[in-house]
């Protein structure tokens, strides 16, 4: 019987499939997810339509429909940004407020271009959409939360657990830049969880930002913001009219009073389309219904069959959410109550250099603050009571930042901690050279994190010395999840024909997730990046096949030494580089040895000779471990940070085979970091040196 269920659930789910559509809705391919997880859901459908069905019943057989005003529906709008265009305004929620209760009463202005076929079936489903005016504990609020994440791209259900309300209480929207297609052809602008089953903290609707509302970012994009009204209607229960195609039945849509559609009807209005003719009678499609796939200002209705499954589901599953004790809770039934200021803020580069105009992005939500009051410590000014202060940092280091509001219900602070790095106008690394490689107890490079899961980290898996730096994409990191580390920066005026080299380990995760790398060079101090590097999946890794466990590289062979041309930059005295990690759910990525110089013939050397130094970092001598693969002539020199040679080691013909030399410490002027050098006239190798 179980086995039955799940074929069942799988028959269902392939027809719920349309044509690949360049923009469409994604409740298909979340329902088709849901039945899979929960082949239960089937009955909970099956119910619902019968619900419907008795209600649908009712109506034709005359009985009066209640009084009463509309069924009040409390909302909230999660808006989950990172401070670009995503981060809608007040003013667009409420243009999408007055859209969906248009549609929902019949109010719409467009009603009157309902065809005269379809004026006898036109409902006014007797439905308001109110934002909340209390938040689950009683407090304020305008029903709009502003929450920072990265998860706003590419949005799966992963979004809603940074920010929900308890879906009995809320009709839950939340608003992302983009969503995840999940290797679908095609934009997804929205997508519903269907009523009465799946787990109530994911349940509500996720659309675009650009396609809420009819104005600033909502507005010319076709949706006229039905996009909503559409995803609302699946969230109460409807399915598409194209569902199931002519044949419709159980397995499709289930609505007497919409004519069968062939399949989704794609933009535009075409009235003149009767994709199905097995209907009695024969009517047109019902182009204009907010439920197909057609331009916004085509559609227009909800009909009476439709109206009975909203009714059958705010009388069930979603009883509560209407019911006069929520209301009161929630506050919809309370007058315009202005409130207190939630504060928060950002910019769009936390790292500056020292020098250049920094303007924080006032975020605050919530309540219309009357002051503002930043703590901006080391900076020009170091107080302000702008709404949108620009500042200058003219010295380096790292700066904490803080912003108080108020208004006259309250006030509020927030307080970003070590929020800006301010780094030097002169590059940090002056020489011909610079090298990373992740042994230093105080490193100099800086990591920025998106703050969802992992973030690069260093580890003692490394293919030279003690330690590497990785990203744990395995197990610690969202979908869509970006994090980066940035070097310091370097004079590359000083170096002949600079590259970038680097040793990369990665190997993919079964079911071909695709990771990406991208390496990028900045010279303006990070307002503009230059990609220099970019691989995912396949030909980012370094090994071959795929496990479907944690990658750790556990021998040589495992790394890819990684050559990165900047010659384009060769004029320029500061340039920043920078690593970003993208996850894919896949797995783990790996760097050591970043060496940023001149043309070193590495992959000669490696064929060479290679050689270790140990200990490293050192209190006394050092060992230099020399392993020769061809006899030749060979220099070992020990230098500074500037390039100047402070001693040389060895200077002469060598032969095939192991070779130990030591370094001296009283050599060496004082505790620091030093670079060896081996040459073999064909080609050169660098190792850093720390000395205490």
């Amino acid at each position: 019987m179980k086995n039955s269920i799940l074929l069942f659930a799988l028959f269902f789910a392939a027809l719920f499939y349309t044509n690949a559509q360049n923009a469409h809705c994604g409740f298909d391919e979340h329902l088709d997810k849901m039945l899979a997880e929960d082949p239960s859901g089937i009955q909970v459908i099956k119910d619902r339509q019968a619900e419907a069905a008795t209600i649908q019943h009712a109506r034709l057989a005359g009985e009066v429909e209640r009084a009463g005003g509309p069924r009040i529906v409390p909302t909230v709008f999660h808006v989950i940004h990172q401070g670009g265009n995503e981060n809608i305004s007040v003013a667009q929620i409420e243009d999408q407020i007055r859209i969906l209760n248009e549609d929902f009463s019949r109010t719409n202005p467009d009603a009157g271009d309902t065809r005269t076929e379809f004026l006898p079936v036109a409902a006014n489903p007797n439905i308001e959409f109110r934002l909340a005016k209390l938040d689950p504990q009683g407090n304020c609020t305008d029903g709009i939360v502003r929450t920072w994440s990265p998860l706003t791209f590419n949005a799966t259900d992963d979004v809603k657990a940074v920010s929900n309300w308890p879906s009995a209480d809320y009709f839950n929207v939340w608003v992302v830049a983009t969503i995840d297609n999940d290797g679908e052809v095609g934009t997804i602008l929205g997508y519903a969880q269907f009523p009465g089953f799946g787990s109530a903290t994911t349940d509500g609707v996720v659309v675009r930002a650009d396609y809420i509302g009819s104005i600033e970012t909502g507005a010319n994009n076709g949706s006229a913001g039905r996009t909503l009204t559409h995803e609302a209607g699946h969230w109460l229960g409807l399915f598409h009219t194209f569902q199931g195609g002519c044949n419709g039945g159980f397995f499709g849509e289930t609505i007497e009073d919409t004519p069968p559609v062939a399949e989704a009807t794609q933009g535009g209005c075409p009235h003149n389309a009767n994709t199905c003719s097995n209907d009695n009678p024969d009517m047109p499609d019902m182009v204009e219904n907010y439920m197909d796939y057609t331009n916004g200002s085509c559609q227009n209705i909800f009909t009476l069959g439709q109206k009975d499954a909203f009714d059958a589901v705010l009388g069930g599953s979603r009883s509560n959410i209407i019911s006069n004790g929520n209301l009161n809770d929630t506050g919809v039934l309370l007058g315009e109550t202005p409130c207190a200021p939630k504060a928060h803020f950002y910019i769009d580069a936390t790292i500056v250099c020292a020098g250049n105009d920094v303007t924080f992005t006032d975020d605050t939500y919530n309540g219309i603050p009357t002051t503002y009051d930043w703590d901006l410590t080391g900076a020009t000014p170091a107080q302000s009571s702008d709404v949108n202060p620009t500042v200058v940092y003219n010295t380096p280091g790292v700066y904490t930042v803080i912003l108080n509001v108020s208004n006259g219900q309250g006030s509020d602070s927030y307080t970003q901690t070590n929020y800006i790095t301010v780094l030097p106008n002169e590059a940090a690394i002056q020489s011909y050279f610079s090298f990373e490689g992740f042994e230093e107890t105080e490193e100099d490079y800086i990591i920025i994190s998106d703050n969802s899961g992992s973030t690069w980290e260093e580890n003692t898996t490394a293919f030279t010395d003690s330690k590497s730096i990785y990203l744990n994409n395995f197990n610690g990191n969202p979908l869509g999840s970006q994090d980066e580390f940035q070097l310091p920066s370097v004079d590359l005026t000083l170096m002949n024909e600079p590259d970038l080299y680097f040793r990369l380990s990665y190997k993919q995760r079964s079911g071909g997730p695709s990771d990406n790398l991208r390496v990028y060079v900045s010279r303006d101090c990070g307002e503009t990046w230059s990609l220099r590097f970019n691989k995912s999946g396949p030909s980012l890794a370094t090994v071959d096949g795929t496990q479907g466990s944690p990658f750790t590289p556990n021998s040589a062979a495992d790394w890819e030494l990684i050559d990165v041309n900047l010659s384009a930059f060769a004029d320029d005295e500061r340039v920043f580089v920078k690593f970003r990690g993208t996850s894919d759910e896949g797995n783990n990525i790996y760097i050591d040895d970043i060496q940023i110089s001149g043309p070193l013939g590495v992959s000669e050397v490696q064929e060479d000779f290679e050689f270790t130094i140990g200990p490293n970092p050192v209190l006394d001598d050092a060992i230099l471990a020399l392993n020769i693969a061809n006899s030749g002539t060979f220099t070992i020199e020990v230098m500074d940070v500037s390039g100047k040679v402070i001693s040389t080691v060895h200077q002469g013909s060598l032969s095939f085979g192991n070779h130990q030399f030591v370094i001296d410490r009283s050599t060496l002027k004082s505790a620091g970091v030093y670079l060896i050098r081996v040459d073999n006239g064909i080609g050169a190798s660098l190792k850093k040196l720390v000395v205490y």
